[in-house]
C-alpha cells in the first residue's frame, strides 16, 4: 500500500500573490501540486510557473551537493565534496581574509529568490551582521515605493477590494504576468462594469485586455502623474471637502502643478494632449478609482517623486472614503519581526547598494576590496546593473565567491563553492506576502533533495564553524518561527503560531479598517493629514517638499548628443514565464521563448534595415544584447524592449545595456532610463 499525505504550502517566489498550494506527496515523493481553493486571493488556479513547480523540484540538473571549482571562473566546471568539506573550505577562507583585510572584505549578496522569512530575512543576516561583514542595500525592486512608505507612512488600501471600484489604472504593472491574482479581482470589478486603464510604454498583456491603454515614453510617468492633477484642479474636478478636512499643503502644491498644463505634458510623455485630459476626467468622476503601480515604472531617474506625484492624486479626489479607491497594496512580511533574528545589529557602517555590485567589485580604490561574496536568493550575474562589470568583478581570481542555490545559476559558474538548496516544499518557512494581506507557515511536504540544505540552516552551520554562540544560532527552524511570531504585528492581527498551524494562512487586517484614511489618519504627519507639501519629505530625500518631474537620465531630451549614437529607448521587460531570473532555464517555460526576442516597432526597423525575423544587436558604450528581431506595435516608434532576467548561457542578457545608475529616492535602480541602437547581424 501508499502512504498518501497532503500538505499545504504558500508559495514563497518573488510575487505579490503568494499562493497557498496543496502539495500531494506520495511515499515521500511529491506527485502533485495545485491551487488551494479555500484560499480566498488563491482561488482555483495557480500560475503557469508553479503549475510546473515539480519540474522544477525533480529537474535533472537540480544540485544535490556541495561543489567545488575545478575549472576556470565561469565555465561552471565543479567536483562534487561533502558538507564538512565546504564548510571548512569557507570558514578557513573567510577567517583568512578577515585577519588581513578585516571583516568589511566579506560581503554577502541576496533578494527575494525566497520571500520566506526565515530564507530572505533569517540567521544569514544575523551570520554576517555577526561577522561585522559589509552590509548590502537590497533595493532593486520597489525601492522608491518603500523609502517613501517609511519616511512618510504607507498609503495603501486593501487589494481584495478593487471589484469595488469604477475605474482601475495598473500603471507601470502587467498584472496578468506578474499577479495573475490581482488581475482575478480586476475581472471581477469589471463584470461589475468598471473600466481599465492601463499606464504602460509597452502594449504589455495586461494593456492588451485593458479599455484603455495609455504608451507614454519610459521614465515620464511623474510628468503624467502632475498633469493630471493639473487638469482635475483646473477644472475643478476634486473633493474640496476631503482636501480641506484630511490634507495640508495644497495651494503650494497646486501651484506647482499649474505650471503642467496637458500640452506640455503631451510634449514629455509622447501622449495626446485630449488623453491626459480623459484619463484625469475619467479618475476624478469615477466612484470610486483604484491605482495599482508596480515596479516597472520605477525604474527611472525620477520614479521616486512619480509614485509621490501618483500618491497626491488620491488625496485630490477624496477616492479614500469608498470602499475600493485610492492605491491597492498590501505588504505583510514587515508584520512578522524577523528583524529580532539579525541580533544587535550590524558591526560597520560600510554599505553597498545590490544595484552596483560591478562597482563594488572593481573599484581599484576600494578599501578594504571586497575579497569574499557569498550569494543566496539571487543572481547577480543576471539581475544586477551593468551586467559587463559585474561579471569582470565575479571573474577575479582574488574573490572567493559561495554562492547558495538549487541550480548551477549563471552566478554559480563563477563561484568557488556551491551549495545545494532545498526548493520551497521542502522545509519549513514563515510567509507573508508584499501584495496581499495574509501570512502562513510551511511544513516541508518532502524530505530535502539529496544533501540540500535550506538558508537557515547554512548560517546555524557556517556560525557554528566560526565559534559564533548567539542563540539565534542555536534555534530549529520551528523555534525561529516561533520567535519572529512572538509579540510580533501579525500575531497582534491575529497571526498566532496556533491559528496558523491549524488554517494554514491567516488574514491580517489593516489597523485602520477597510478604509483606513476615510477621514485622514495618514502616518508620520502630527494630525494625520496627507501631506500635499512636505518638510519631512524634503528632510527624508533632500528634493523639496513638493511633488516635481524629474526627467530621465538618458533620453533624447536629456542626452541629446549621446543620443546621436543611441537613439532608441530601451525597455527591460518582465515575461509571463518567469519570474526575474527564476525558472530562467526550466526547459518548459524557456521554450515559450527560445530565443532572445528584441521588440522593435516596424518604422525605427525600416530605418535600420531590420526585417522580422533577422538577428539583431542591441547596443551601447556598456555592451550589447544579441536576438531575434520582432517587429511590433506593442512598442512605440523609439522604444525597444529586451527581455530581463533570462539565464546567459555565455552570451548578455538585458542588463549589459542598463546602467548601475541609482534613481532619485531610496537607491531604486534605472534600468528603463537606458538609450541604445540596434542594428542587423548579416
Amino acid at each position: 500500500m501508499t502512504n498518501v499525505s497532503t500538505v499545504r504550502v504558500t508559495c514563497t517566489h518573488d510575487c505579490p500573490d503568494a499562493c497557498s498550494t496543496l502539495v500531494d506527496v506520495e511515499d515521500g515523493q511529491a506527485v502533485s501540486i495545485r491551487a488551494d481553493e479555500r484560499h480566498p486571493v488563491t482561488g482555483r488556479h495557480l500560475c503557469s510557473k508553479v503549475d510546473r513547480y515539480l519540474e522544477r523540484v525533480y529537474d535533472p540538473k537540480r544540485l544535490t551537493t556541495p561543489l567545488r571549482r575545478i575549472g576556470p571562473k565561469g565555465v561552471g566546471a565543479f567536483e562534487a565534496i561533502t558538507w564538512d568539506e565546504a564548510l571548512d573550505e569557507i570558514v578557513g577562507q573567510w577567517r583568512q581574509i578577515i585577519a588581513e583585510s578585516g571583516p568589511e572584505a566579506v560581503l554577502p549578496f541576496s533578494y527575494l529568490g525566497s520571500m520566506g522569512a526565515l530564507s530572505a530575512f533569517g540567521p544569514t543576516f544575523a551570520l554576517f551582521n555577526r561577522l561585522g561583514a559589509s552590509q548590502l542595500q537590497r533595493s532593486i525592486c520597489g525601492g522608491q515605493a518603500l523609502a517613501i512608505n517609511a519616511a512618510m507612512g504607507a498609503v495603501q488600501a486593501d487589494p481584495e477590494l478593487i471589484p469595488h471600484a469604477e475605474l482601475i489604472i495598473c500603471w507601470g504593472i502587467d498584472v496578468v504576468s506578474t499577479s495573475i491574482h490581482g488581475w482575478d479581482l480586476i475581472r471581477k470589478a469589471r463584470k461589475n462594469g468598471a473600466r481599465l486603464v492601463v499606464v504602460d510604454p509597452y502594449r504589455s498583456p495586461t494593456a492588451k485586455r485593458a479599455d484603455d491603454h495609455l504608451a507614454l515614453r519610459p521614465g515620464t510617468d511623474g510628468a503624467l502623474a502632475l498633469g493630471v492633477a493639473n487638469v482635475m484642479i483646473d477644472e475643478g474636478l476634486i473633493d474640496q471637502a476631503y482636501v480641506e478636512e484630511c490634507t495640508s499643503g495644497f495651494a503650494d502644491f497646486a501651484a506647482e502643478v499649474a505650471t503642467w498644463p496637458p500640452d506640455r505634458v503631451a510634449d514629455v510623455t509622447g501622449l495626446v494632449a485630449e488623453r491626459i485630459i480623459d484619463l484625469a476626467r475619467s479618475y476624478a468622476t469615477a466612484s470610486p478609482a483604484a491605482i495599482r503601480f508596480g515596479v516597472g515604472m520605477q525604474r527611472a531617474a525620477g520614479a521616486g517623486m512619480a509614485v509621490r506625484a501618483i500618491q497626491c492624486l488620491p488625496a485630490l479626489a477624496g477616492h479614500w472614503r469608498k470602499l475600493g479607491g485610492g492605491i491597492v497594496n498590501a505588504r505583510t512580511m514587515p508584520m512578522l519581526g524577523f528583524e529580532k533574528m539579525w541580533g544587535p545589529g550590524p558591526g560597520t557602517s560600510r554599505s553597498f547598494n545590490m544595484i552596483q555590485l560591478g562597482q563594488a567589485l572593481t573599484d581599484p580604490d576600494l578599501d578594504p576590496k571586497v575579497r569574499a561574496l557569498f550569494v543566496w536568493n539571487s543572481n547577480p550575474a543576471v539581475i544586477s546593473g551593468d551586467q559587463n562589470r559585474v561579471i569582470e568583478g565575479l571573474e577575479r581570481e582574488d574573490l572567493f565567491t559561495v554562492v547558495h542555490d538549487l541550480f548551477v545559476t549563471d552566478t554559480a559558474r563563477y563561484a568557488d563553492i556551491v551549495l545545494p538548496a532545498p526548493s520551497m516544499i521542502e522545509h519549513d518557512e514563515l510567509v507573508g506576502s508584499w501584495g496581499f494581506n495574509y501570512v502562513s507557515v510551511n511544513r516541508a511536504a518532502i524530505e530535502p533533495l539529496g544533501d540540500s540544505k535550506p538558508n537557515s540552516e547554512v548560517a546555524r552551520l557556517l556560525a557554528h564553524k566560526m565559534g559564533f554562540d548567539d542563540p539565534v544560532f542555536s534555534m530549529s527552524d520551528d523555534e525561529l518561527i516561533r520567535y519572529c511570531l512572538d509579540g510580533s504585528a501579525a500575531e497582534t492581527a491575529g497571526a498566532s503560531v496556533e491559528r496558523l498551524e491549524t488554517e494554514g494562512f491567516v488574514r491580517v487586517e489593516h489597523p485602520g479598517g477597510e478604509l483606513p484614511f476615510a477621514r485622514g489618519g495618514f502616518g508620520g504627519s502630527d494630525d494625520g493629514r496627507f501631506e500635499f507639501s512636505s518638510g519631512r519629505f524634503d528632510a527624508a530625500f533632500g528634493l523639496g517638499r513638493l511633488p516635481r518631474f524629474i526627467e530621465p537620465a538618458e533620453s533624447p531630451e536629456s542626452q541629446p548628443d549621446l543620443a546621436m549614437r543611441y537613439p532608441l529607448r530601451l525597455l527591460t521587460l518582465k515575461r509571463p514565464h518567469s519570474i526575474n531570473s527564476s525558472y530562467g532555464d526550466l526547459p518548459v517555460l524557456r521554450g515559450a521563448e527560445p530565443e532572445l526576442l528584441i521588440e522593435i516597432h516596424p518604422t525605427d526597423a525600416a530605418h535600420r534595415g531590420v526585417v522580422d525575423g533577422d538577428r539583431v544587436a542591441a547596443g551601447n558604450d556598456r555592451g550589447r544584447v544579441e536576438g531575434r528581431a520582432r517587429l511590433t506595435d506593442a512598442v512605440t516608434p523609439g522604444v525597444v524592449a529586451v527581455p530581463f532576467g533570462r539565464w546567459l548561457d555565455g552570451g548578455q542578457g538585458a542588463n549589459a545595456l542598463t546602467s548601475d545608475r541609482l534613481g532619485d529616492i531610496g537607491g531604486g535602480p534605472t534600468f528603463c532610463d537606458v538609450l541604445v541602437e540596434v542594428a542587423p547581424l548579416r
